[in-house]
């Protein structure tokens, strides 16, 4: 019997069409660049608008490729589950067959 395959899992989110996570990665890096850019250095904003655009069509072509890129990172990064960690010590294998 077939099983339905549910929509949050088939289509994960995206942001501009690229996967939302490493989207929302690529904008929290470069934003500040480019508002320090701008402050500090009183850079023309423009400048940065191109390295933005050209990472984010980076992660449009990827993530076609491989559209489950978030959930990867969510997987393998930081913030990754550890495991569980029993809280009482036993002895001997429990929950083999």
């Amino acid at each position: 019997m077939r099983e339905p395959i549910l929509r949050a899992i088939a289509m994960p989110p995206k942001m501009f069409w690229a996967p939302f996570l490493p989207a929302a990665m690529n904008l929290a890096v470069q934003f500040p660049f480019m508002f320090i850019g701008m402050g500090v250095l009183n850079m023309n904003p423009i400048i940065f608008i191109p390295p933005i655009v050209i990472a984010h069509v980076f992660l449009i072509i990827y993530g076609a490729r491989e559209p489950h890129l978030s959930t990867m990172l969510k997987t393998y990064g930081p913030m990754a589950a550890k495991g569980s960690v029993s809280m009482y010590k036993s002895k001997g294998t429990k929950l083999a067959p």
